[in-house]
């Protein structure tokens, strides 16, 4: 009796288990770096540089909070502008520089008005270094913005979570030694653009100038995009702007900084809650990555607890009155810049548009709440008030909360040629009466076309040099061997075909010349990224796409865009899917199918 056999198979599907993606070490730093840094000198340059003259603090945030806002609103709104300014890594390397040293000018023009002997001039020093300070820091911040932009989602959930503890150890050691040494403060200050410049450099040449299509982006309606991004930038910016002012106003005049040993405290509290943020965007990341939103279903519930804690017996207490408020902040800022993040890496729309609108709004909203908390201001008692600014930052977030973007909001955004079938659940979504896997037409036809050729290569003597599953792709000059589902083929097993001469025996190909050489790679870039356009690829998924249609294997595209095996497993997995392709040899016939202009 013959028993029956019995076959078990397991899959392993890392979005399923939520494995982080690969650490960027440069990215975290120069983050941080930047954070504590606009910490140090926007936000609390008063305590930390010129503690004499309190009111032009006031002044110098005003001016900076208004430069940087509209310079990085002015990325979104000239797009091709900034795409020249930004068009070489050299250029790139050179605006950098240059943004770093507006932001030390802006540090010395602050000492320097401390100094100076008449309100004119410490005025002008000011306002000069509102607006040096406002350029340099948005010209930085969009960097990090198209860095982020290029990594997966845990990578930038990651990332941004660890930069929070770094940005916050850098501020509190800063203010400990400026309650020591003021100038050792300020030479901290000055320091950190340079330091943060080193960083970002680092971390593109890892991250984003080996890549193919860093530039490659979806068009958008500018006004519907701005629109649905930038209400509740506006909105949590508000709320934002709240939470900061509050926790640099009362902790720190009052309690804190009424003695010099009490600095100590307010430095363990602000990186007590860049821990907690910390730890629970991590937690959410690992067990919540595969729903919507997820830094938000996890952090917003405790934002609202921390707030409604302020009105409790612990809200009395200044270390914990100091831990509340900074934790909401940076839990809050935190899931805004992983939602810009995740807009511009899914929907490929470019860094310049969402960090444009996204954060250039959101620094709006946050100068407008700070503007208000300041004598005269609509919500000048709440900052002396916990029930008031509890009432204030529950109904803030919960309206900000209730007006983010759904994936179907933005994706009604783009401008595209082609709807893709792969991302509407309804048929009645697609373009007129198209069939919904459109796209195997071209790949039968394609298959149709490598038959008639392989018969007519087996019309010769020796046939079989051009024939069968082995012809060669046409533009990126790899073979399409086939492979099974979720596997890339191995390079060793590649091999070009050679083509046929008229006698039928095996000819040697020309070697084509590196003009010829680019035309094809130009021809087979646009075809690879009219597949992306098509099927709407995220970032990561069509340089995985590029790799994959010149017939690497999974190992060569780790190596090359500097991410996990897993991660590199889990693109390809998603990118057959949405292609709806079964292997290596398929997707390449998709790709040599499409019609690049």
């Amino acid at each position: 009796m013959k028993l029956p056999h019995i076959k078990v198979e397991v899959e392993y599907r890392e979005e399923d288990t939520g494995a982080p993606g690969k650490m960027s070490p440069a990215l975290i730093a120069g983050f941080g770096l930047h954070w504590a840094w606009v910490y140090l000198f926007m936000f609390n340059g008063q305590f930390v540089l010129f503690p004499e003259t309190g009111f032009l603090q006031t002044m110098l945030s005003t001016v900076s909070g208004i430069v940087h806002a509209a310079a990085l609103l002015a990325y979104a709104v000239f797009l091709k502008q900034a795409r020249l300014m930004f068009g070489t890594p050299q250029r790139i390397r050179n605006n950098r520089v240059v943004a770093a040293a507006l932001m030390a000018v802006a540090v010395a023009l602050c000492l320097l008005g401390n100094c100076a002997g008449s309100v004119p001039a410490a005025i002008t020093c000011f306002v000069l270094a509102g607006v040096t300070s406002g350029v340099g820091s948005a010209a930085l911040l969009m960097s990090f913005g198209v860095s982020f932009s290029v990594c997966d989602l845990p990578t930038i959930a990651l990332c941004a979570a660890l930069s929070v503890p770094v940005g916050a150890l850098v501020f509190a050691a800063a203010i400990v030694v400026g309650a020591v040494v003021p100038l050792a403060a300020g030479a901290i200050c000055f320091a950190l653009p340079f330091l943060e410049l080193a960083c970002l450099n680092r971390c593109s040449a890892d991250l984003v100038d080996k890549l193919e299509f860093s530039y490659l982006t979806m068009p958008v309606r500018t006004a519907s995009f701005a629109g649905h991004i930038g209400v509740p930038s506006v909105v949590l910016g508000l709320l934002l702007g709240v939470l900061r002012t509050c926790a640099l106003i009362d902790p720190i005049s009052n309690p804190f900084l009424a003695e010099g040993g009490s600095t100590s405290v307010f430095s363990s509290a602000v990186f007590a809650a860049s821990l907690l943020t910390c730890g629970a965007l991590v937690l959410a990341m690992l067990t919540l990555r595969k729903t919507r939103n997820f830094a938000f279903r996890m952090l917003v519930p405790i934002i609202a607890v921390l707030l409604a804690l302020l009105c409790s017996p612990w809200g009395s207490d200044s270390f914990f009155h100091c831990f509340a408020l900074f934790a909401s902040y940076f839990m809050l800022e935190v899931c805004l810049w992983m939602m810009y993040s995740d807009i511009a890496q899914t929907y490929r729309v470019s860094a310049f548009t969402t960090f444009g609108f996204g954060h250039g709004l959101l620094s709006t909203g946050s100068l407008a709440g700070f503007l208000m908390l300041q004598p005269g201001g609509l919500l000048e008692g709440v900052a002396f008030n916990d029930l008031g600014l509890v009432i204030v930052g529950l109904v803030t977030l919960t309206l900000g909360v209730a007006v983010l973007p759904n994936a179907a909001e933005i994706r009604s955004t783009l401008i595209r040629g082609r709807r893709c079938p792969a991302v509407f659940e309804d048929i009645n979504d697609l373009v007129g009466d198209a069939p919904l896997r459109v796209h195997r037409g071209m790949v039968e036809e394609s298959k149709a076309a490598a038959e008639r050729a392989a018969v007519e290569a087996r019309d010769g003597e020796d046939a079989g040099a051009g024939a069968g599953d082995e012809c060669a792709s046409e533009s990126s000059g790899f073979a399409d061997v086939p492979v099974s589902d979720g596997e890339a083929a191995s390079s060793d097993h590649q091999r070009e075909a050679a083509p046929v001469s008229p006698e039928g025996a095996s000819a040697t190909p020309e070697t084509p010349t590196a003009e010829q050489q680019a035309q094809q790679l130009g021809r087979f870039k646009r075809k690879c990224a009219a597949v992306a356009d098509t099927f709407l690829l995220s970032r990561k998924e069509t340089e995985v796409l590029f790799l994959l249609a010149k017939g690497r294997n999974s190992a060569a595209i780790q190596e090359s865009l500097y991410i996990s095996a897993g991660t590199a497993n889990t693109h390809m997995r998603h990118i057959y899917r949405k292609l709806d392709v079964h292997s290596q040899h398929e997707l390449i016939e998709l790709v040599e199918s499409m019609e690049a202009e």
